[in-house]
């Protein structure tokens, strides 16, 4: 079980490699890791981008959406991450973010495709949560949400953003970035033609092959490689 100190640094790799791999919004977006044992998490603050965030800056929220711990503020959304969190107990870290590209296909009303091998993560379903395109800055508006997303890996929210959820933050981060790519694609390939692709029988069997635990560690090794060489340049 990763200490707190291990969580608040994966936690700030995570938005450093969302800021760099097109989730960047200046100060908006938020992610959040579950802390094992506690109705905790741990929360990105409100006030810096994704690009700026180390380990000091996180911050500790209960479940009811109040900060507990930390010197910065807490993001008005939270109940993104409070009423998933209980309402989904296989999830440990949840991803909002306003990517150009899901954004854009989720005010489209169309179901993502598996076009490319980013869409079979996503074959059991995303959602589109419709109910309002307001801040979720209330717990009622989070339970709605929770209710959209469901047993679902994701939710496109209409002309909001997109959220991500996972068993844990490599998980999480990881399927937020391939989720823009899937939108990016179909985006794409649909404004040049009528696109093909995979049948759903095919969909499930794809993302056995690729995204297997091991392999969703090395692409995750990867990014935080590519967010180290950027912390430097900085």
């Amino acid at each position: 079980m990763p200490s707190i100190k291990e969580l608040k640094e994966t936690l700030a790799y995570s938005c450093n490699i969302l800021a760099h791999e097109g989730h960047w919004d200046n100060i908006l977006g938020h992610v959040s890791v579950r802390i094992p044992g506690q109705d905790r998490v741990l929360m990105k603050p409100h006030s810096f981008g994704f690009e700026e965030i180390r380990p000091q800056h996180i911050i500790v929220v209960d479940l009811n959406g109040k900060k507990v711990e930390g010197k910065y503020e807490r993001h008005s959304e939270v109940f993104i991450h409070t009423e998933i969190y209980k309402a989904r107990a296989d999830v440990n870290c949840v991803v909002h973010s306003h990517p150009p590209y899901a954004t854009a296909f989720g005010a489209l009303r169309q179901p993502l495709r598996p076009v490319s091998h980013e869409g079979n993560i996503f074959h059991d379903g995303l959602p589109l949560f419709d109910y309002t395109t307001a801040l979720i800055r209330s717990a009622e508006l989070g339970k709605e949400l929770a209710k959209s997303l469901g047993k679902c890996r994701g939710v496109l929210m209409k002309n909001h953003g997109s959220t991500v959820v996972g068993e844990s933050i490599e998980v999480a981060t990881l399927y937020a970035i391939f989720l823009e790519k899937a939108a990016r694609i179909q985006l794409m390939v649909t404004a040049s033609g009528d696109p093909s692709w995979t049948s759903e029988e095919e969909a499930k069997i794809k993302y056995e092959q690729i995204y297997t635990p091991h392999r969703l560690g090395s692409m995750w090794d990867y990014f935080v490689r590519r967010a180290k060489k950027f912390r430097k340049l900085t």
